[in-house]
């Protein structure tokens, strides 16, 4: 077993979430503006777990991330943490981290 898929796998216990779609999310979210996998782990268990974001959510959110590239994943990552728990907050974190905007 891969380590993305144990990652999944733990995750999904923890969350509610099929395991399946929380590698698809991994997968989809490394792979929008140049993130890489561990900045994306990072965003997705903050969302999942913090945030309480279900699966409708998440999938909007990495569709928001991908219409709003460039982004600085980085400061992604940062703003959503900074949200602790707010799903509009953590939204939000998105616009704040295009580099569009600045």
């Amino acid at each position: 077993m891969t380590e993305q898929k144990k990652w999944a796998e733990k995750l999904s216990s923890e969350c509610s979430l099929s395991s399946k779609f929380i590698e698809h999310a991994l997968e989809e979210l490394s792979e929008s503006c140049y993130g890489d996998s561990l900045s994306a782990k990072n965003i997705i268990e903050e969302l999942t777990l913090s945030c309480h974001m279900n699966q409708d959510e998440l999938h909007k959110f990495i569709s928001e991330v991908s219409k709003n590239c460039p982004i600085d994943v980085k400061k992604l990552q940062k703003q959503v943490a900074k949200a602790e728990g707010d799903k509009g907050a953590a939204m939000q974190a998105i616009t704040r981290s295009s580099l569009k905007a600045l």
